[in-house]
């Protein structure tokens, strides 16, 4: 039975009045009575060891504005990495801090447009540029960054810079990596990629570069130094890997040399005589020549000929064919290769209508011996062992040199000057800033020259252009006008040389 003090606390729960007052009190006893949870915080658990290379999160201190029941949650693993505030955004740095940064912006604007070509690495591949820049690569040329060749095919990017306004643009130079000047007469830029990767040439393996330049005594090849965002300098390639072509001509390759996509690709070339359609002339005419390293026709001379015309044909064909021949191969080098090539010229028995058809079908023992007399290419061609920047340049010759000096314009971020010596291979030289201005140092004396200034601000382009003769004045004046990216194309394009 309930004692007396139970009838009591009953008595007072039925009464009404007391009712709500005691079900609130009775309500925070029941609460304070509960036992107390742990705090789950981070100080609770074990720290994790954080790797070395890894920042922990940095939270700054609360403020009397600050939200105090926002806090940080667990990683995602016990053992995960901390994560930096402010770390998921990624800092790009500039490439070159010592490039001027709105200079940098405007080349971006204004370099030359580069091509794309894709190719099988794992046989012989032939990429023509545009402007004539033919680069012949071996099979398995390229390997990757683990030194593995890639699978798939490969990008290679090709940019041509042959005018002297592509040179500008590009900023491009014409100095070397130890301060000489050199007359570029051509540069392009070579580079490699499989699926996103960047290649470089495998060990022993180089690429054959043919320039749409005169082959002259003077040219040397010269490999760039530098980067995107940095004008690029030049070195001399070695000459273990600049050879003279062996002279030495074989009369078997593996493969051999073709035309382009076979004998039905040449036999399109020919037209059949007029004098040998009339009197129904049909035969062989066989001819002996030699396909080189560029894939260029050399000596092309008749061993047994038809007359009425068929001979001379067969000459001008093989001549028209130059330079767009595939050359032939021994062990992975480019060589000279002598063909025996018999072309057919065959009338129909009814009709007299011309027909003509071509046998690539090159018997070894058929090839006759070389006489000696082929002549050189007529382009620039020589074989690189690294991709990147390559030019076709003549080294420095001895000068009298003097200082100038761009005394009225003060250097600041958004300015660059070049003094350019716009001959057929020009010269670019890059002022240096100083205290007084634009400083261009041993600079030969007496050529005719023209200082090149060009301003980038507020996404507006500046040009000043300045005839000088290298010598005649200490200091020389230069003027900006505002103009266009396209009006700053034209206004180079006007410079000699180009």
């Amino acid at each position: 039975m309930p004692s007396r003090g139970g009838f009591v606390f009953l008595r007072m729960i039925s009464y009404s009045p007391w009712r709500p007052w005691l079900v609130l009190v009775l309500s925070v006893l029941f609460l304070s009575c509960q036992p107390d949870k742990p705090a789950q915080t981070e100080a609770a658990a074990p720290a994790a060891p954080i790797p070395e290379d890894t920042v922990a999160i940095a939270l700054p201190p609360p403020t009397a504005d600050s939200v105090t029941w926002h806090r940080a949650g667990p990683t995602r693993a016990v053992r995960g990495p901390l994560i930096r505030a402010g770390g998921l955004r990624r800092q790009v740095q500039p490439r070159d801090t010592a490039a001027p940064p709105m200079e940098a912006r405007l080349y971006d604007l204004t370099l030359k447009a580069s091509e794309f070509h894709k190719i099988d690495p794992t046989g012989l591949a032939e990429v023509r540029g545009r402007e004539g820049t033919v680069l012949r690569i071996p099979a398995g040329s390229f390997v990757t960054a683990k030194e593995e060749v890639p699978g798939g095919m490969v990008f290679v990017e090709l940019k041509e810079c042959y005018s002297l306004p592509d040179m500008l643009l590009s900023n491009l130079l014409t100095e070397t990596t130890d301060d000489q000047l050199l007359a570029a007469a051509g540069m392009v830029l070579v580079r490699a990629t499989a699926q996103g990767q960047p290649l470089h040439l495998a060990a022993n393996h180089s690429v054959q570069v043919e320039m749409p330049l005169p082959r002259r005594a003077e040219l040397q090849p010269y490999a760039g130094q530098g980067g995107r965002r940095q004008s690029i300098r030049w070195q001399a390639l070695g000459a273990d890997i600049v050879p003279a072509f062996d002279e030495q001509v074989y009369t078997n390759a593996q493969p051999m040399p073709t035309y382009r996509t076979g004998p039905a690709a040449l036999s399109e070339l020919i037209r059949y005589p007029e004098a040998a359609r009339t009197k129904g002339t049909q035969g062989n005419v066989f001819v002996s020549l030699v396909v080189d390293e560029t894939g260029h026709v050399l000596s092309p001379k008749i061993l047994r000929g038809l007359g009425d015309g068929c001979n001379e044909e067969a000459l001008r064909v093989l001549r028209q064919s130059s330079g767009r021949w595939t050359p032939g191969q021994r062990d992975g080098r480019l060589v000279k290769v002598k063909l025996l090539v018999p072309i057919r010229f065959a009338l129909p028995a009814a009709g007299m209508v011309p027909d003509s058809t071509y046998t690539a079908e090159v018997p070894a023992s058929a090839a006759a011996p070389t006489d000696g007399s082929a002549p050189a290419s007529n382009h620039y061609v020589f074989n690189a062992d690294r991709l990147g920047w390559l030019a076709a340049a003549r080294p420095p010759r001895a000068a009298e040199a003097v200082t100038m000096l761009v005394a009225t314009l003060e250097p600041d971020d958004h300015t660059s000057v070049r003094l350019v010596l716009p001959e057929a291979a020009p010269t670019i030289i890059l002022g240096q800033p100083g205290p007084y201005g634009y400083q261009f140092v041993d600079v030969p004396a007496n050529k005719r020259a023209v200082l090149v200034g060009i301003r980038y601000t507020n996404g507006t382009p500046f040009v000043a252009l300045h005839d000088v003769v290298t010598g005649r004045r200490e200091e020389e004046p230069l003027t900006f006008k505002e103009t266009t990216l396209e009006g700053l194309e034209v206004l180079l394009a006007k410079l000699r040389g180009s």
